[in-house]
């Protein structure tokens, strides 16, 4: 495969050509990925940042008014790192305002614990420790019941797997933070 110009396969992406999607993942893929794992990312992350900036790349693309004032490397890894940085943003620890007032009546989370206020306020404390991301999982699926193919659209997840693999990573942050207030 020939290296393209970059104003080249800007028009073929216009154009929606294979090709120039191979390119894209073939030169631009490792330079996001070295960036996206050494900040405290998965593959998982990085594959979702990379689609993400393609989608990015592709809607200004398609824009008769969009003019790349810098290399097509520059502008991917630009996105790219302002996309990471707002989900590390959006995913770092922060209490949920209305955690205090939400009752937990899954056993996931009440094992060994007293009845009654204390044990609320204890899930409430862990809760906030926690990821936003995964207070809003755990707040959507556990608290208010809700089905987990509603949570799958509200968080953009395509399939069954990536919803199970979430609501995992998302439960043993909450048991970590129960097992530091263990070993206290």
């Amino acid at each position: 495969m020939q290296i393209l110009s970059d104003d080249a396969l800007l028009t073929q992406l216009r154009e929606e050509g294979s090709a120039s999607f191979e390119l894209l993942y073939k030169f631009y893929f490792p330079p996001v990925a070295a960036y996206v794992v050494n900040n405290s990312g998965s593959q998982a992350d990085v594959e979702d940042i990379f689609q993400e900036t393609i989608i990015v790349l592709l809607q200004k693309v398609r824009n008769k008014d969009f003019v790349l004032t810098s290399s097509l490397k520059t502008y991917l890894f630009a996105v790219a790192r302002n996309l990471w940085l707002k989900r590390l943003r959006d995913n770092r620890l922060a209490p949920l305002g209305d955690l205090d007032n939400l009752r937990c009546d899954d056993e996931t989370f009440s094992a060994g614990l007293q009845h009654g206020d204390a044990k609320e306020e204890k899930v409430a404390g862990w809760l906030t420790k926690i990821t936003r991301h995964c207070q809003r999982i755990i707040k959507a699926l556990f608290f208010d019941k809700e089905p987990m193919s509603s949570v799958m659209r509200k968080m953009g997840w395509k399939n069954k797997h990536t919803a199970a693999n979430q609501q995992y990573k998302c439960i043993q942050q909450v048991k970590r933070e129960k097992d530091k207030e263990q070993d206290i």
